[in-house]
């Protein structure tokens, strides 16, 4: 028994080192709603990532870079985790592909939820555009981690958003938080797909019980 979780564990943590050095792209897709047929028009007039990165993060849980790689805005804004080897060191990065990034994500999952609080959000080139009423959103946090455990291998995401607007039960500013975890006996690369895609739908859940009042 203990030869086999031993055997396990190996396993899972060359699985995180193999793929560690370099960087990563991950293909994510964020939650799609649809308007419904009637309802109060909302537009988001801005996401902004305003995250903070740390050189040399002391716990996986904070958003970094690897500074052998560029570390230049455009790249922060597609960063969504970074890797490590079983004894935490930080290695490659996970990254967005070009042309997306977390603000673009986040927005999506807000639409989202909006439209299923019961809200239409419209663009800037809808007719009611004007008449909407405005939000706006900031991205405080927004990272994925995997932490190796003796038993298993927790793959984790966390997300911390201040929305403004008057919409709803939100009134001024309110912080949005979520955390979702999955325990994995063995981990593989389309783990950081699944665990930011579920950290993308509580973000439009969460979003949704605010504005209904939950």
């Amino acid at each position: 028994m203990l030869l086999g979780r031993i055997a396990i564990y190996g396993l899972a943590v060359s699985i995180l080192a193999g793929c560690a050095a370099g960087r990563t792209t991950v293909e994510v897709s964020a939650p799609q709603g649809k308007n419904p047929a009637t309802g109060k028009y909302v537009r988001i007039d801005s996401v902004q990532d305003k995250r903070t990165f740390t050189v040399a993060p002391p716990s996986a849980d904070m958003a970094s870079l690897d500074p052998a790689e560029d570390s230049g805005d455009a790249s922060k804004a597609r960063a969504i985790g970074r890797k490590r080897n079983s004894y935490g060191k930080a290695l490659g990065d996970v990254v967005l592909p070009e042309g997306k990034t977390v603000s673009g994500l986040v927005e999506s999952a807000l639409a989202t939820g909006f439209q299923e609080a019961g809200y239409i959000v419209v663009k800037q080139d809808d007719p009611n555009f004007a008449a909407a009423t405005p939000v706006t959103a900031q991205i405080i946090d927004f990272w994925a981690w995997f932490q190796p455990g003796f038993w298993s291998i927790s793959t984790n995401q966390k997300s911390e958003l201040q929305l403004s607007g008057d919409v709803g039960a939100l009134h001024g500013e309110q912080t949005v938080k979520t955390r979702v975890s999955e325990s994995k006996q063995v981990v593989v690369a389309s783990d950081w797909q699944e665990i930011v895609e579920k950290g993308l739908s509580a973000i439009t859940l969460r979003t949704k019980d605010l504005l209904s009042g939950k």
